[in-house]
């Protein structure tokens, strides 16, 4: 049988790796995913879990001091005393993050992975995930076809006959 594939499928691993760079530098960079993360709809089910593990943390560091603290502060304040750790870690941790853009960046190496991973998959899947990006301007593409097969057939008809 005869296989026709279209221009991506024949340019797989070139498209590939614009498709990687293209996603990792204009949606999926590390400032964007921390910025969903910390602003995003879910937002608080981050700041949520981020207490709940810095009041775990900050326990253990004080498992050794609490009975002492707790007879010097009173149960109260050591319990809030361990919420102020919390907020000021909450408070604190974009301006944190901030500065690891360019190490989480090379760390994660996001551009490679999905180059790779796109490098790899079947032509069905290839398409499958290039069609979404183009699905939009579907009609558009087939029709501006259309006309520049029409315009060359009209040019070769007065370049042959003439």
């Amino acid at each position: 049988g005869i296989t026709v594939q279209g221009i991506f499928m024949k340019r797989q691993l070139e498209v590939s790796e614009i498709f990687a760079r293209v996603i990792c530098v204009e949606i999926l960079h590390i400032k964007a995913i921390w910025t969903a993360i910390f602003n995003g709809r879910l937002s608080k089910n981050f700041y949520a879990m981020l207490r709940a593990h810095t009041l775990v943390f900050t326990e253990k560091l004080l498992v050794e001091i609490e009975s002492l603290a707790v007879v010097a502060m009173g149960s109260q304040k050591f319990l809030q005393m361990k919420e102020d750790i919390a907020r000021k870690v909450m408070d604190k941790i974009p301006d944190v993050i901030d500065s690891s853009y360019q190490y989480t960046q090379e760390a994660l190496d996001m551009e490679a992975t999905i180059r790779e991973k796109m490098k790899a998959l079947p032509p069905e899947d290839f398409e499958g995930v290039l069609h979404p990006a183009f699905e939009e301007d579907e009609i558009q593409l087939i029709v501006l076809g259309g006309v520049l097969g029409a315009i060359v057939g009209v040019i070769q008809i007065f370049t042959l006959f003439s």
